[in-house]
């Protein structure tokens, strides 16, 4: 009986190490981590140029993941050599309750880029008055934001890649106004934050759209799908597609891409997601 007794209160101990282990884990440590990953989007050839996209998400400053944390991110995003670098949405948590557009200009002035930098408004960017500095604070960082609108890049070899930016899908207001099938460019990507917005574009003539909000779930616990919902409510819009690369087809919409975000957000924690840096490498 005594055994029986020991191997019981063995079994509880070691569930409550894991328990206490995997949350100090998750709050203080997989958060402040960074990953770089490559995805290769089309076909490679010696005859083609490679193009290689940056992309980061959703960094929610606030005042447990400040522009120091930042600073990590910015490192290893230059370090990759990114031709383009896009920022797809939720720059700052809450901006009401904390704001530091000195510093974070200062850092996201850091970031290099061969052909240039280019943002899209997040729903985060809207509230607390993120709004009216937003647009600012890219600006001065030498980023352009796109909304409801197209730009175009010419590359070394010639061919033209153009990029077209919706306005976020919950508390903007997108547009396709400018969404042209006639696009005149030999790669069209597509910028919404929420990705599940993008069916709304299936049938648009686009290579590649590229989407955030998700978070990649922020929290992954396997076996415990519940567990992994509650934990964050950013699912809203990300249901669809939550992380990584879907294949859609060869008519209109042919690529979706989501990337997983830097940042946290409801709860300070990401657990089995870690935050990403997602280079996109395309062969033109």
């Amino acid at each position: 009986m005594m055994k029986f007794i020991s191997k019981i209160m063995t079994i509880f101990l070691v569930i409550i190490a894991i328990i206490i282990g995997g949350t100090l884990y998750a709050f203080k440590i997989e958060p402040y981590q960074v990953r770089v990953k490559e995805y290769q989007i089309n076909d490679t050839s010696a005859n083609k140029q490679e193009l290689r996209i940056a992309q980061i998400s959703d960094t929610h400053i606030k005042e447990d993941y400040t522009t120091e944390n930042l600073s990590k991110v910015i490192n290893k995003l230059n370090a990759s050599n990114p031709d383009i670098v896009v920022f797809t949405g939720d720059l700052y948590d809450n901006y009401a309750k904390y704001n530091d557009d000195a510093n974070l200009i200062n850092e996201l002035s850091k970031i290099k880029s061969k052909y240039g930098k280019f943002a899209i408004w997040g729903n985060h960017d809207y509230g607390g008055g993120a709004s009216i500095q937003y647009p600012t604070i890219m600006e001065n960082s030498g980023f352009q934001l796109l909304s409801n609108e197209n730009t175009e890049i010419t590359t070394d070899n010639g061919k033209i890649i153009s990029l077209t930016g919706i306005d976020d899908s919950m508390l903007g207001n997108p547009s396709t106004e400018n969404l042209a099938e006639n696009i005149n460019a030999d790669y069209k990507i597509l910028l919404s934050h929420e990705p599940d917005s993008l069916n709304n574009y299936i049938n648009y003539d686009y290579n590649l759209a590229m989407s955030g909000h998700s978070h990649g779930g922020q929290v992954n616990i396997p076996f415990f799908p519940s567990i992994n919902e509650a934990a964050t409510s950013t699912t809203n819009l990300a249901s669809n597609y939550k992380k990584g690369l879907y294949h859609i087809g060869e008519n209109g919409l042919q690529n979706i891409f989501v990337n997983s975000g830097i940042g946290t957000t409801h709860i300070s924690a990401r657990f089995g997601v870690t935050p990403e840096i997602s280079i996109l490498k395309i062969s033109l």
